[in-house]
């Protein structure tokens, strides 16, 4: 089993500093393929704590005050879970404090990272969900 809950943000000149506050123990990492941004893996405990479909109440909440302080920014918490490989991804795009969209089930992926204007295919194929990716 692979599960997974993260987060990607466009980049922005202080984003790392405000991630870092809000979540110290976790370490910052730079996308540049197939979408350009920040990205922070959470610990398993995070992952853990809710079943499946739900997105820590606390993290989502850190998440919008940090977007009010980045308007312009989108940020995308992401959830997957995989099993023999069959994956179910769910998460939403928020910015400016404001849930723009939500997705989960057959294809959530693909559409989430579609709001980067970037096509991952049916496959659903994104580096960071690979168990190879480097978070470290």
């Amino acid at each position: 089993m692979f599960t997974f809950f993260g987060l990607f943000a466009d980049p922005a000149t202080d984003l790392p500093q405000r991630i870092a506050e809000a979540w110290p123990d976790l370490k910052l990492t730079r996308l540049e393929h197939p979408i350009s941004a920040v990205a922070v893996r959470f610990n398993e405990d995070d992952q853990n704590r809710l079943g499946e479909g739900i997105l820590p109440p606390d993290v989502l909440r850190t998440i919008e005050l940090i977007s009010v302080e980045v308007p312009a920014n989108r940020f995308l918490l992401l959830r997957t879970e995989c099993f023999g490989g069959i994956c179910h991804n769910w998460g939403r795009i928020i910015q400016d404090g404001r849930t723009l969209f939500e997705a989960e089930g057959d294809g959530a992926l693909r559409r989430l990272i579609g709001h980067w204007g970037v096509d991952i295919g049916p496959q659903e194929i994104f580096e960071p969900l690979s168990r190879s990716f480097k978070w470290d």
